[in-house]
């Protein structure tokens, strides 16, 4: 992630913006279409973070609103708040919406961004940095957090309370990317 954030020029508003979208999309394992819909009131400081209210998603088509939380980062290049931060100090003080457009000039407006938006941004920037075809798409941001989190030991309820899936069998076979099944495999433990 940092060699995929590293390839962005940050002191742009484009950088800003793209920035903010992959960190706030990969530290919370939203869609791409939650994303999108973020209001700027949806976000909350915490102790220690950010409380994030996604209002309606595929797993809650009601609009229960489920709350997640964003722990700050560790590292200045890779800090999800702070990149969040960077963006709101250039983005629309106006704009209801939390991602706004941004001008091939480097302007933003107060026009919400929409799930596309949010795909065309991770793909440019894959392409950046080497990633050809459909090899990393916005779904990229989701699964990489349940990758990297089961790869850090981190307990699958744990992640599906993040990711907010109701199916532990969808999380580990369409999420948890295959990297992992090497560090599970029942084959090591055969004494072969």
């Amino acid at each position: 992630m940092r060699d995929f954030l590293a390839a962005i020029d940050r002191a742009t508003a484009i950088g800003k913006h793209a920035a903010a979208i992959i960190m706030l999309g990969f530290a919370s394992a939203m869609r791409r279409c939650e994303l999108a819909a973020l209001e700027v009131g949806d976000i909350t400081p915490a102790a220690g973070g950010i409380m994030v209210n996604v209002r309606r998603s595929k797993g809650d088509p009601h609009g229960v609103c489920r709350t997640i939380a964003i722990a700050q980062g560790r590292w200045p290049d890779s800090h999800p708040l702070a990149a969040l931060d960077a963006w709101h100090r250039v983005r629309p003080v106006d704009a209801e919406h939390l991602f706004t457009r941004v001008h091939a000039n480097g302007t933003a407006d107060a026009e919400p961004i929409n799930a596309a938006s949010v795909v065309r941004i991770v793909k440019t920037r894959a392409r950046a940095v080497g990633f050809t075809g459909d090899r990393v798409v916005a779904h990229s941001l989701r699964a990489g957090h349940a990758t990297s989190a089961a790869m850090a030991g981190v307990p699958l309820d744990r992640i599906a309370a993040q990711s907010r899936h109701r199916d532990l069998a969808t999380l580990v076979n369409s999420h948890i990317r295959p990297i992992t099944q090497m560090q599970t495999t029942s084959s090591r433990h055969l004494g072969l």
